[in-house]
């Protein structure tokens, strides 16, 4: 979770990368080797995903996607409640995976996504294929507006069942610094159900060219830091803005850089974005 403009698609795909290939994690502790499946209600495979996969270093033909099921014939909106024994199938068929993303996670509930009741019930399907096919499912979403000074796991728009659901919550925000950790940003674990809390690592966001004429970003890794993810994540470019028409339209200007970056967007898709991540149209 973060606020909009902090790379955190970025960062999911470059952890799917990681894995494909085997990689190691920032700490230097090893990945094993496995398929990704990543499903997207954001950006297209091939225009967007698949290019920031390969500026990451990703193992192609370990890359897979999810563009809708098949019902009566047609392909409709992928729905895991509904389809899950399709997926399920198709994973098989695969060999397998390691991971599966969720971009935004908020696109599993049909429901109230602030109703907490909804939101499990919409979570847990996803709950049951991560044990079925024994792979991490990794969800993205934004921050609520405000709360700088909170518990970073309050702050997770919607209902505290994404929180509470998953086994550890990881923040990702800018942060000060000087030095080599000038404008970096930092991905800080804020809850954990399966290891300590707090601790993270410095990232800054770098453009590289994968294919030709196809520009993506990718995970620039830095050093690792100490301290819990409320003292870690300030906000910077947020709390010292006093002015807070000006803060809004900062805020504003990040959701679209990285709406945007990498080609245009209906604008419909743009507004309905910008509801989600708590951001006026005005």
């Amino acid at each position: 979770a973060g606020a909009p403009g902090q790379g955190k698609t970025t960062l999911a795909l470059g952890m799917a990368a990681t894995v494909t290939i085997g990689g190691r994690w920032p700490d230097g502790s090893p990945s094993t080797a496995g398929n990704v499946l990543i499903w997207s209600g954001e950006d297209d495979p091939a225009d967007t995903l698949l290019p920031r996969l390969l500026a990451a270093g990703a193992d192609r033909a370990k890359c897979f996607f999810i563009e809708g099921a098949r019902r009566d014939g047609e392909v409709v909106p992928f729905d895991p409640a509904r389809d899950l024994r399709q997926l399920l199938a198709a994973i098989e068929q695969i060999g397998g995976i390691n991971l599966l993303v969720i971009d935004p996670v908020v696109s599993a509930v049909a429901g109230d996504s602030h109703k907490n009741t909804e939101v499990r019930r919409a979570l847990q399907p996803l709950v049951d294929l991560a044990a079925a096919c024994d792979c991490a499912v990794l969800g993205i979403t934004h921050f609520a507006k405000g709360g700088q000074g909170t518990d970073p796991t309050q702050r997770v728009v919607g209902s505290v069942a994404f929180s509470a659901v998953a086994r550890v919550v990881m923040v990702a925000a800018k942060v000060k610094g000087d030095g080599e950790t000038k404008d970096a940003r930092i991905l800080a674990r804020t809850k954990s159900n399966i290891g300590p809390d707090g601790g993270g690592f410095h990232y800054f966001l770098e453009q590289s060219e994968p294919l030709p004429g196809i520009h993506a970003s990718h995970i620039a890794w830095g050093k690792a830091v100490d301290g819990t993810a409320r003292e870690l994540l300030t906000d910077p470019e947020e709390s010292d803005d006093v002015d807070g028409e000006s803060s809004a339209r900062d805020e504003a200007v990040e959701f679209l850089l990285e709406l945007l970056q990498d080609g245009s967007a209906p604008s419909k898709h743009v507004e309905a974005e910008a509801k989600a991540a708590g951001i006026a149209w005005i």
